[in-house]
């Protein structure tokens, strides 16, 4: 035999052993369809309903944007929002997303929401599946909360502050 036969048939050989030694090239399998069914999403949305409304201390303000607030001041924001709420085991609160206050007062403020459905607080402030289609009344409330001469003369911008409803 020439070499090159030689080398042929030793190649032919080792592929042969190669391929013995990663196991067989045949392999069992077997599948079955299961009965299930569709699953399908819910919904979570909040839409601002009528008019809305300032108070500070209890008493109204026409025009929040020229009132001077001082340290101690209570500021609330009333308003009434649609729930859009679908979904087995929904719980949403209701919140202020602070990062939607600019200014330097914004850091004094303390936001915190109430929540109530038709006079009533809303169940542990949640929203849940139930809520779905109500309105209810959110009573935003910032504590202008300082000390000293700090936020003397400096503004906080509340005219575009977003409300939030957020899965928990």
């Amino acid at each position: 035999m020439n070499k090159q036969t030689k080398g042929a048939i030793a190649a032919g050989a080792a592929a042969l052993l190669l391929a013995g030694g990663a196991g067989t090239m045949a392999a069992w399998n077997a599948s079955e369809n299961v009965a299930g069914g569709a699953i399908n999403s819910g919904k979570l949305t909040l839409t601002q309903e009528g008019s809305t409304g300032w108070t500070v201390n209890g008493q109204a303000v026409a025009d929040i944007a020229s009132y001077l607030a001082v340290p101690g001041d209570e500021i609330v924001y009333n308003a009434a929002f649609k729930i859009g709420a679908a979904g087995d085991n929904l719980e949403a609160v209701l919140d202020v997303d602070e990062g939607s206050i600019s200014g330097d007062l914004a850091a004094a403020l303390d936001p915190a929401v109430a929540v109530t459905l038709n006079g009533a607080p809303l169940a542990g402030g949640v929203v849940t599946d139930a809520n779905d289609g109500q309105v209810v009344q959110a009573q935003v409330t910032f504590n202008f909360d300082a000390t000293g001469t700090d936020f003397q003369n400096v503004d906080a911008d509340l005219s575009e502050f977003t409300v939030t409803l957020t899965q928990q």
